[in-house]
């Protein structure tokens, strides 16, 4: 068997790279994606919103019965999309940003192949896969994937203007744009400030920059951007007016970028840095020694790794220098990472490659294990639970003196809930009184000193505890 691998592998070698690579993709980031329930807070928010815009206008997004202005709907269109035509499932909320993940590590191996050789582009996306944040936010469905992967394909597309004909590059140039436009409707103003910057000031320092403006690359780029892009923005301003102007751009885009204290997302100038090293496991000390190697062998007068050197400082520089940090943000930093990492291992010794994948194996094991743990842990599974039953046996719920929780929503329909934020016992008489077969969630903690413990006593009996919520039915 061995050798029949060996023997496919010398007779067709790029077949047997990209076979590799769709069973890694099956291993590391597709198995046991169905294992675990969806994360909150984001995984469950994002999943009941796009549930709730099939049968309504796709373009105005809810959360809470209050219009989500915030975010573009990029997201929120593909779960919806994948929603509709498989159903509500953990899977199928996690399978747009699965199949965009992995059409970005085969352009990831297509655009190595295409720059330097198809050893280099499997070690490239290889590395671009298996590491902790690749892995981890290709299984939990949240917007930053979506994101990297058109934000992505766009400089991709950008830089292999370089390498093909001439009569090709005005395709290549429309893909950029097409590309971009989507990355805008993923997560606004950054789809295109990233391609602009990474791309002019590389064809800036290789003295290419006038094919960028040519008539026949801008043009028809310019149109087909404003052609996507216009008709949600327009419908938004249409609807809501100067607050989606407001919150959308000023607020969520350029209060984040300079005073996130409002948003409580601040974290000091160099927060990346540590959160990048674990974020990039089991690769970072290769990374560590890509970096090393880049300026000790003067690679910034090869344009091929001054690009990606370009690509991952300007990424990581402008998220450094932002004041709102998140450690997903940072994502779209690793596929130039791994071009620089993969640079570095590729004339060295093979364990410098195979050793990492050994412990990726592993480590993939210990996150689906974990998410699964930690998930079911944390609470939110309770509510699931607690708000299925209630759901089946068509008991109107009330949840009491504690914060709206997406998770309740995955299975009950929100109309028939009263959500009651604070210790108010006037207002959870009103809702029992008003829905006399009801169901309350109370979290355990704040019973002990609740204005509402004896009625709840009294009044209901209590069917279900666990670590951190319980359930009563009136009596």
């Amino acid at each position: 068997m061995i050798n029949k691998i060996k023997q496919f592998y010398n007779e067709h070698p790029e077949r047997f790279y990209l076979i590799l690579l769709g069973i890694f993709a099956f291993i590391f980031l597709a198995a046991g994606m169905w294992y675990y329930p969806l994360v909150d807070v984001d995984e469950t928010r994002y999943a009941v919103m796009s549930r709730d815009l099939i049968g309504h206008n796709w373009n105005f997004l809810m959360l809470n019965g209050v219009p989500f202005i915030e975010k573009p709907p990029l997201y929120f269109w593909l779960t919806a999309l994948s929603i509709k035509l498989f159903g509500f499932h953990e899977w199928a909320i996690r399978v747009p940003t699965l199949i965009l993940s992995v059409i970005t590590v085969y352009f990831t191996y297509y655009v190595g192949k295409v720059v330097k050789s198809p050893k280099f582009g499997f070690y490239a996306a290889s590395i671009l896969m298996i590491n902790a944040y690749f892995v981890m936010l290709t299984r939990v469905a949240i917007i930053d994937m979506v994101f990297t992967a058109f934000l992505t394909w766009t400089i991709y597309c950008g830089f292999l203007t370089d390498f093909v004909r001439e009569k090709y590059k005005k395709y290549l140039w429309f893909a950029f744009y097409v590309c971009m436009s989507f990355a805008f409707l993923a997560k606004g103003l950054l789809a295109i400030v990233f391609p602009c910057m990474i791309i002019g000031l590389h064809r800036i320092l290789t003295k290419s920059v006038k094919e960028i403006f040519r008539p026949v690359n801008i043009i028809p780029g310019v149109l087909v951007f404003l052609l996507i892009n216009l008709p949600w923005h327009f419908a938004m301003y249409k609807q809501y007016g100067y607050e989606f102007i407001w919150v959308y751009f000023i607020l969520h885009h350029f209060e984040r970028l300079v005073d996130a204290d409002s948003l409580g997302k601040t974290r000091p100038f160099l927060y990346f840095i540590p959160v990048f090293f674990i974020g990039f496991l089991p690769w970072s000390i290769n990374f560590i020694g890509s970096i090393v190697d880049f300026f000790k062998n003067k690679l910034f007068k090869n344009p091929v790794m001054l690009f990606f050197c370009l690509y991952f400082v300007v990424i990581f520089g402008i998220f450094s220098f932002a004041s709102g940090k998140l450690p997903t943000y940072v994502l779209p930093a690793v596929p130039p990472a791994a071009f620089l990492t993969a640079n570095f291992i590729y004339d060295r010794d093979k364990n410098w490659f195979k050793i990492p994948i050994y412990f990726g194996f592993v480590g993939v094991i210990v996150a689906v294990v974990l998410l699964k743990t930690v998930v079911y842990t944390g609470g939110m599974s309770e509510l699931v639970e607690f708000s299925k039953q209630a759901q089946a046996s068509e008991y109107h719920l009330i949840t009491y003196d504690m914060p709206v929780k997406p998770s309740i929503f995955l299975h009950y329909i929100k109309d028939n809930a009263d959500l009651i934020l604070e210790d108010n016992l006037s207002e959870l008489k009103k809702a029992v009184t008003k829905n006399p077969k009801s169901m309350i969630i109370v979290k355990r903690k704040n019973m002990t000193n609740s204005t509402a413990k004896i009625f709840i006593k009294d009044n209901f009996s209590l069917i279900h505890t666990s670590k951190k919520y319980e359930l009563y039915r009136n009596n």
